[in-house]
């Protein structure tokens, strides 16, 4: 059975309601002289895979090349960034984190995961462990279904008859 409307709005509440209580706790578990909270998101997605072009991480993140440009600088100013060029197009630049920015992600992912274990005191390792299985089967879905769309494709015809019932 499909999900109703009404199910689809709470969830979309509680994934809100979740994301800025983590962006809260990402600024609690911040270091005041690192990369901030924006520029470590990118830091992970460089780091999970090892070597990443510019136009594929601007895709991942969601953004445009203007805006991952000031993040490659701020971050290869700081050290923890280098970017090569792609032998395979000399055009394109390949992205990796820097010995440096590998231990400073390593370090702000110990703190905010000391945090989270801090404010999850009441709960089982089994909860926090379920809690992250149907986050993954969640994020899984959404991402595959976003990858089958392209922006303009929603009908919001049938978002007005789903409504409607």
């Amino acid at each position: 059975m499909a999900v109703e409307t009404g199910t689809a709005e709470q969830l979309i509440r509680k994934i809100y309601s979740f994301q800025r209580a983590m962006r809260c706790a990402h600024h609690i578990a911040a270091d005041p002289a690192g990369p901030g909270v924006a520029l470590q998101g990118v830091m992970r997605l460089i780091g999970d895979a090892g070597e990443v072009r510019a136009t594929d991480l601007a895709d991942r993140l969601g953004i445009g090349a203007a805006a991952l440009s000031r993040h490659i600088a701020d971050l290869e100013a700081s050290g923890h960034l280098k970017r090569r060029q792609d032998p395979a197009d000399g055009r394109a630049f390949l992205l990796s984190l820097t010995d440096e920015g590998q231990t400073s992600l390593r370090a702000a992912a110990a703190r905010r995961a000391g945090l989270l274990q801090e404010m999850l005191v009441d709960w089982s390792d089994e909860d926090a462990a379920s809690a992250a299985a149907t986050m993954e089967r969640l994020a899984a879905t959404l991402e595959n279904s976003l990858r089958a769309k392209k922006p303009g494709q929603h009908n919001q015809q049938q978002s007005i008859a789903g409504a409607a019932k």
